[in-house]
């Protein structure tokens, strides 16, 4: 190989490797986010933070958190202004400790149904753009798995696990 091509290849591949690794930072600092989506625009008021922490204490009890439970931040994700009739822009909350991040997932995904005034509301974990890119290969796999009341889990970042016929199968790619 000529050494120009070489350095081509060397090349490619540590900007392959950094890019790995920033992806990889960037998804460890929102280890502790959750994301609302469906929120109405302005219910929040001028004060996100208190009133993330205050519809999760109602919604799921204070007794289910610890005893440091906290909302360190909350805010909308920033955007252009949005079209009327636009969905409205989802809501990030920094939870302070990780297992009351994990309370609040699991807590979220076991009710049949989380509303803010009358709205239906989805939480989710937040994660990067390229993380949720390859988690949405999976999207027409997880309809028919839901379909056939097939059990089956996302793992991070990008594999799903199925359970079927009492075997566990793990698959990286669609």
């Amino acid at each position: 190989m000529p050494p120009l091509k070489r350095d081509e290849v060397e090349h490619a591949r540590r900007l392959d490797s950094v890019a790995a690794k920033q992806d990889d930072l960037e998804n460890r600092l929102c280890r502790n986010n959750v994301r609302i989506e469906g929120v109405p625009e302005k219910v929040e008021g001028a004060n996100p933070t208190e009133f993330s922490e205050a519809w999760l204490k109602e919604k799921f009890g204070v007794e289910t958190f610890t005893t440091l439970f906290a909302v360190e931040r909350a805010h909308r994700v920033p955007t252009h202004p949005l079209p009327s009739g636009a969905p409205p822009r989802p809501v990030l909350m920094k939870i302070l400790h990780y297992r009351d991040r994990n309370i609040i997932l699991r807590k979220a995904r076991d009710l049949p149904e989380l509303s803010i005034n009358g709205h239906k509301v989805l939480l989710f974990p937040d994660y990067s753009l390229e993380v949720l890119k390859r988690r949405a290969r999976f999207l027409d796999v997880k309809r028919r798995l839901r379909a056939l009341n097939n059990p089956y889990s996302m793992l991070y970042p990008a594999k799903l696990r199925v359970v079927a016929l009492g075997s566990t199968s793990f698959f990286e790619e669609s």
